[in-house]
């Protein structure tokens, strides 16, 4: 077999290492890899003519995207994570004791094990290149970094810097690393192995031993916080409370992280190791582990699908785009566009509307620009791809185009009539709509080969999933195109077929439903959010009545209960709310009250709620009530093959509702409950409740298949 490491050695003895994976794309940390690293260690640390080695990788754009998460899934027992942790000490320790100076060379992504690895380095040098990513993001995966990061990092650059790397997972650029202290020099990408020579051979001859000096943070805040107990205490103190803010304590992996770099940081590193081992071990076999690596692995896959059953399909290049409508969606949708160097015309019937589309795009931008996500080169440079027009010029050049005008059928298909004057017959058209029918509206096309679903979520620029909804006539290189361009855009698509609500709206609406009538049987807005918020929903449902705007949520409602009446319950509420302008948030006032952007309690709602049969529920009763007929829903969707996997409807409601991702999805957690529990709990609140709960027959299938 093929090695995966190279060594040679170059001018003035000093080595180059190369990570090359044979067969693979990316370099990774397989067992097999580790051993052979292990082996190669040994022979180096003997070496006694080497004055310096060097690590590079040979893959374009990877450095080490770390370990090979496959190895770790089927781990339960917290020794065998344990040992896990400990062979990577083990190897990476082997480089931290080699003889002379190591410098790592990354030059593209270096992730996890590769971040690990690159800090038992004596130096660092990270590229310029935009591909240039440095992190430790286990605790996306339930676990923390095991191979020393928690151990390590803080040692590097303290407490505060490698806290906020450990417990976010955020990456790093070259520049953003060599701030931080990461990274000892950014080189350019044009010449890394000349100028990484140049580095080592400094190195050798004693110029850059300095290098390691500006690391650690200087001043008197770090001082005061970090250099002694009273302010170390009061690190991990704020660090706790902030991370419990973020999870509200679903999440163990982050505060086990805090504990393993509180427990070792004064003590010695080989004692700290130990620590950290222990910790990871118990994490690596936890269900929420396992939960976070499967949405992983389904995330990877989306990555390398395109949306088809055919894998072959061409196509088609969308160099530029326009944007029917200019409001919020729209204005939202072309900074979208824009923002990954897409030019995009945006389209509206006077110039005032057109500005608004400018308002969002630059509203977007200047909270990318505030928290340093982008330049004010690149500010400027994403708004100058943004035009704007009150007729169709510039749209028989443009290869795709999202309408996102009001949610209305016949307006709809006027505009798209009229659109069809003014395209190519190749260009393709999608529609950024929540509820109406993509076939409805093809009617409107003479060629609906080229039309399809394109459904954003609001805000468009936070939310990450994208519906691409497929119609009977649309065609394999018009979803296979919109998928691609989903991921081009950032976000992540799932196609789903056409029918009422698609997915994510019809599966919420049953949510929402039974929210309201919870409300009827004397629950208080606060206790049900309370409720589903410590379920691990990011707000409860009374809360995203407000957040979507209840006029929205009640004209999407109409809409579904024409083909699924049978799941609503009767009530006013949401009509009347809506007569006295009570929309939620947008208005000031819904189900609660806002004050600028904090929310509080509202005591009028209460002469809107009509108590129909005041109710003792506890919490399970609450949670069964408003997530077992989502259940229910979502099984109706896979047999009328609105989802085509069990998968999609878990990435769609984890990606389009923030479904508790500690739970692995909307059906990973049905399974986790039991079928017979969910069927026969559906089943007796149909009877002693109202018949809207009433398992389908789609449900009642896979109930009887065990």
């Amino acid at each position: 077999m093929k090695n995966a490491f190279h060594l040679e050695i170059l001018d003035n003895n000093i080595g180059l290492l190369t990570f090359d994976l044979p067969g693979e794309k990316v370099n990774k940390f397989s067992a097999s890899v580790m051993q052979e690293l292990d082996i190669l260690l040994d022979d180096l640390a003997q070496n006694s003519d080497l004055k310096c080695l060097m690590i590079m990788s040979a893959k374009k754009g990877i450095f080490i995207a770390g370990a090979d998460i496959k190895e770790i899934v089927d781990i339960t027992d917290p020794e065998a994570g344990f040992m896990v942790s400990q062979k990577g000490h083990e190897v990476f320790g082997k480089i931290a004791s080699l003889p002379y100076p190591t410098i790592a060379v990354i030059d593209g992504a270096c992730m996890g094990g590769g971040t690990e690895m690159s800090l038992a380095c004596t130096y660092r040098l990270a590229t310029d290149n935009p591909k240039t990513k440095i992190a430790l993001p286990e605790v996306n995966l339930g676990i923390f970094p095991g191979w020393g990061g928690t151990q390590r990092l803080p040692r590097l650059i303290g407490l505060q810097r490698s806290l906020d790397m450990i417990l976010t997972g955020r990456s790093l650029d070259g520049l953003r690393a060599y701030r931080q202290g990461v990274v000892d020099k950014v080189i350019p990408k044009e010449q890394v192995r000349e100028t990484a020579f140049k580095f080592a051979l400094d190195v050798v001859n004693g110029i850059n031993v300095l290098a390691r000096s500006r690391r650690k943070q200087k001043g008197l805040f770090p001082l005061v916080l970090e250099k002694n107990p009273f302010g170390r205490t009061m690190v991990f103190h704020l660090a706790k409370k902030t991370v419990l803010k973020k999870t509200k304590g679903h999440y163990p992996a982050p505060l086990e992280a805090i504990k393993a770099v509180k427990r070792g940081f004064r003590k010695s590193l080989a004692n700290g190791l130990k620590i950290e081992a222990r910790l990871f071990g118990n994490l690596i076999g936890s269900p929420i582990s396992k939960n976070l690596i499967k949405i992983f692995f389904w995330t990877e896959a989306v990555k390398k699908e395109n949306g088809t059953k055919n894998p072959d399909v061409v196509t088609k290049p969308v160099k530029k785009a326009a944007s029917l409508g200019a409001g919020v969606m729209g204005g939202g949708i072309a900074q979208l566009f824009a923002g990954r160097d897409i030019p995009v015309r945006v389209k509206d019937i006077t110039y005032e509307a057109v500005s608004k589309a400018y308002q969002q795009a630059a509203y977007v931008l200047k909270g990318k620009l505030k928290r340093r996500r982008i330049t004010k080169l690149e500010f400027q440079h994403i708004l100058e791809k943004i035009t704007g027009t009150i007729d169709y010029s510039g749209f028989k050049t443009v290869d795709f185009i999202v309408e996102a005008i009001v949610e209305n059928l016949d307006i709809k298909k006027s505009v798209f009539s009229e659109l069809e004057n003014h395209i190519n017959e190749d260009t393709i058209v999608v529609s950024n709509t929540s509820s109406l029918r993509i076939d409805d509206m093809a009617s409107a096309f003479k060629y609906p080969q080229r039309f399809a679903g394109m459904h954003f979520f609001n805000p468009v620029h936070m939310m990450p999933l994208v519906e691409v909804i497929r119609g009977k006539n649309t065609s394999d290189e018009t979803v296979a195109t919109t998928f691609q361009l989903v991921k081009k855009l950032g976000k992540t698509p799932v196609v789903v077929g056409d029918g009422p609500g698609f997915l994510v709206n019809r599966l919420l609406l049953p949510y929402m439903v039974e929210a309201i009538s919870l409300l009827e049987k004397g629950q208080t807005p606060e206790d049900i959010d309370k409720t589903m918020e410590a379920f691990g929903m990011p707000m409860g449902p009374i809360e995203l009545f407000d957040e979507v705007g209840i006029d929205v949520a009640n004209k999407v409602a109409k809409i579904l209960a024409a083909s699924m009446g049978d799941r609503m319950a009767e009530s006013d509420m949401l009509d009347n709310l809506v007569k006295d302008n009570r929309t939620g948030k947008k208005s000031g006032v819904g189900f609660y009250k806002y004050e600028g952007k904090k929310r509080v309690s509202d005591p009028s709602i209460k002469s809107y709620i009509s108590i129909i049969e005041k109710e003792q529920l506890n919490d399970e009763d609450l949670i069964n009530r408003m997530v077992y007929p989502m259940i229910n829903e979502a099984a109706r969707c896979l047999e009328e093959k609105i989802a085509a996997r069990p998968q999609d409807v878990d990435l769609g409601m984890i990606f389009g509702t923030g479904f508790a991702p500690f739970r692995g999805g909307l059906l990973t957690y049905a399974d986790d409950e039991g079928i017979s529990k969910v069927y026969e709990t559906l089943q007796a609140l149909a009877e002693s409740d109202h018949n809207r709960f009433k398992p389908s027959s789609a449900f009642e299938k896979i109930y009887k298949s065990g």
